[in-house]
């Protein structure tokens, strides 16, 4: 393959240590990524060790395809299978505690890394891939030879942030144990993911080398991180910040071995930053509105989901602000909704906590309309839409239960309210006929039927009335006395 790549026409993806990555045309379903080395370090020992990687895959290493000459320098060229993006490119859109999540599965990983016979692994943005794989973003290794440097100088113009993952003894020129290495690059990874920046682009190279000689190239103060002021007295955020500098300490025997503790680190802060688990504590101490904060912060960073929205809706229900707390609903039943329509087999207790949903949303509509000020003739009313379109479904949803008539009485009240009085008596009928037991309905249908002038219907009414009132007393049902303060009310109606 010799002479036959040009990398003039192709997508520059980044700098490594001394050389770059590109990215060359490949298949639909895969991508060509090269690796051009300076030829000053592709030695004989580098390219047979560039060879022994590519005779044998290594676990969640992207394999090696070629390898040989572009013009004056090397070239490595391995073969993504799937969507991908540096590290570094994939940290820069990521909120930082998603970045956390990164940084658990490269110490998850590691331990197959390890098996790689070129250490150490070169552990920086660049090197690290993200691949998208069924959905899924994993972190796989660019696996290289590590280069020889001379001297410092052979580190001038090198990506920065690369040579802040580099440990502080290879620049010295005295690095002697590859783990204690990737370890420094391991801590590195794990400021990065916090937001610690660099120190200031301006500085020449000299100070840029100088600096990483002494480990201080990189601003490790949490207050100079991503991390959101409110949460920086948060214990595990703390623990964090001191595991990754333990990791990035400037001797090497001073650094751990291996990377459970900062994994462990990692899943603690990343757990006690949930925004569910803030906004619980929050709540708790009677903070709801730091509770409400805490929840759409995280709907901001995070995306939305059930639990969050149903556990606003309780704040904002409980601090009595409705609106917000339909809103908060509204949004929780979109999420459910969308759920069960892409659910392969149908969730049961996801429906019952459908309807609910819709429940309790209308139970907070009603609140609101019954304090609305009266509507004027023929004016809009489209809360009343809103709640007589809930009521249609709650009609079907009602129908075997105790209170199947409850839904008619409802939308009775609403064209009451628009001084539809006849479709408030069609409601009411079916009230009354559904619950032949409800004499609240039934006067209350009489009642609309006077208002609307049907006095024979109203006569009709009334006689139903008795008729029904002296079975439920001959049954024993009701009591005698009862029966007879009901004939009392009813027979007003006949007053003209």
């Amino acid at each position: 393959m010799e002479g036959q790549i040009s990398i003039q026409s192709k997508k520059f993806i980044a700098r490594t240590e001394r050389g770059e990555l590109w990215l060359l045309a490949g298949q639909p379903d895969s991508a060509r990524i090269l690796r051009i080395v300076e030829p000053r370090f592709c030695d004989l020992d580098f390219r047979q060790s560039v060879r022994n990687l590519r005779e044998r895959r290594y676990p969640r290493t992207l394999p090696i395809v070629d390898e040989g000459w572009i013009e004056d320098r090397y070239y490595i060229e391995y073969v993504a299978d799937s969507p991908y993006e540096p590290l570094e490119a994939h940290f820069r859109r990521l909120h930082w505690r998603l970045r956390l999540s990164v940084i658990r599965q490269i110490c998850e990983v590691l331990p197959q890394w390890n098996n790689c016979p070129t250490r150490p692994l070169g552990l920086n943005g660049q090197n690290i891939i993200m691949m998208k794989t069924a959905g899924r973003w994993l972190p796989w290794l660019l696996a290289a030879p590590p280069l020889k440097f001379a001297s410092p100088c052979d580190l001038f113009g090198c990506d920065p942030g690369v040579l802040a993952a580099l440990a502080p003894e290879i620049i010295r020129g005295v690095a002697f144990d590859e783990r204690a290495q990737d370890s420094y690059a391991l801590g590195h990874l794990a400021l990065r993911a916090l937001g610690c920046h660099q120190l200031s682009p301006s500085l020449t190279d000299e100070e840029r080398i100088e600096a990483q000689a002494r480990a201080s190239s990189v601003n490790s103060e949490i207050k100079a991180s991503d991390t959101e002021e409110f949460l920086r007295k948060e214990d595990a955020l703390k623990q964090l910040m001191q595991a990754a500098l333990h990791y990035t300490q400037p001797k090497p025997v001073a650094r751990p071995m291996g990377a459970d503790s900062l994994k462990e680190a990692c899943v603690k802060a990343f757990d006690s930053t949930d925004p569910l688990r803030l906004a619980t504590d929050m709540a708790r101490r009677g903070q709801e509105q730091e509770a409400l904060r805490r929840l759409e912060w995280g709907f901001h960073h995070f995306g939305e989901n059930v639990d969050g929205h149903l556990m606003a809706a309780n704040i904002c229900e409980k601090i009595e602000d409705f609106p917000k707390a339909i809103d908060h609903l509204d949004r929780a039943i979109l999420l459910l909704t969308v759920r069960l329509t892409g659910a392969n087999n149908f969730e049961a207790d996801a429906s019952a906590t459908l309807d609910q949903l819709y429940q309790h949303r209308f139970d907070l509509r009603w609140i609101l309309y019954e304090n609305l000020p009266p509507l004027a003739p023929g004016s809009a009313d489209p809360e009343g839409d809103f709640l007589l379109r809930d009521l249609e479904m709650f009609k079907e949803l009602a129908a075997n239960s105790l209170e199947k008539n409850r839904p008619y009485l409802q939308a009775a009240e609403i064209y009451r309210r628009r001084q539809d009085l006849v479709m408030a008596a069609n409601e009411l009928f079916q009230a009354a006929e559904l619950e032949p037991a409800d004499f609240t309905a039934l006067f209350l249908y009489g009642e609309c039927l006077k208002d609307l002038g049907r006095q024979e219907d109203v006569v009709q009414v009334v006689q139903e009335a008795h008729r029904r009132l002296e079975r439920m007393v001959t049954n024993e049902i009701m009591k005698e006395r009862e029966a007879v303060g009901w004939r009392q009310r009813f027979d007003m109606l006949l007053d003209s």
